[in-house]
């Protein structure tokens, strides 16, 4: 079974799917579809259960079987993750999409290592390790990602916590266990500055750290999705026949 989720779909006469480039080269050469292989596509809160009916070297038309959406219901998790160097932020964003983040907010921490002013340039790319990351861990969902001011996440209503080496508190799954939605804030390298520990001052925030050794950004965000992701559950994104 696979699934491809995607920003953008084209459909035909509401009863097709059309592939092209990219696409028709992973599912014929990489996945070699056959025809009574079901292949699911996510698109704007729905899955479309296919079937292909036609296929060339650089396309292919798949034929709608049936339409679910998507009921994903409980608490979200979202990562604010403080801008680090472009190909390690697109391994962290990667490795959250698989663990299981619904979300990603990108910010400029006072020790980050990147220009404030590049953030927005990359999204497109980081956009398209989404996709591939959701699809290949059948995620059924597909995170978004946005570049803000850690103002404005910081007021987005939920449970934040912040992961901070010294900080009392042990990350534990006791810790997210919550009815709300989950922002887990990582920092790059070295961890939060002053001038960061003092913003969280005056927000209403909790504090935990790993036990563990000290781990690379991209780990700690498998690391800390995995737990919070553990706490409230891995219920399905969407209600489909599997």
């Amino acid at each position: 079974m696979i699934y491809l989720v995607r920003r953008s779909l084209t459909l035909s006469d509401d009863r097709f799917i059309e592939i092209t480039d990219g696409d028709a080269h992973y599912l014929f050469k990489v996945r070699r579809v056959g025809r009574d292989e079901p292949v699911f596509f996510y698109h704007e809160g729905t899955v479309f259960e296919t079937r292909l009916i036609g296929a060339k070297k650089r396309e292919g038309v798949f034929e709608i079987v049936a339409r679910y959406p998507t009921v994903y219901k409980g608490p979200k998790i979202f990562v604010a993750l403080a801008a680090i160097e472009w190909q390690r932020l697109e391994e962290a964003v990667r490795n959250g999409v698989e663990a299981g983040a619904h979300g990603f907010f990108l910010f400029h921490a006072s020790r980050s290592n990147v220009a404030e002013t590049m953030t927005l340039k990359h999204l497109q790319r980081i956009e398209q390790i989404i996709e591939s990351a959701a699809s290949q861990s059948r995620r059924r969902f597909l995170p978004e990602i946005r570049a803000l001011g850690r103002e404005v996440i910081i007021r987005r209503k939920g449970h934040h916590v912040v992961f901070h080496p010294e900080a009392n508190n042990e990350a534990t799954i006791e810790h997210f266990r919550r009815k709300e939605d989950i922002y887990l804030w990582i920092g790059p390298e070295g961890g939060f500055g002053e001038e960061d520990l003092f913003f969280f001052t005056r927000a209403k925030v909790c504090y935990a750290a790993f036990r563990t050794p000290v781990l690379r950004v991209e780990n700690a965000v498998t690391f800390a999705v995995g737990i919070a992701r553990h706490a409230i559950g891995y219920n399905n994104d969407i209600r489909c026949s599997e």
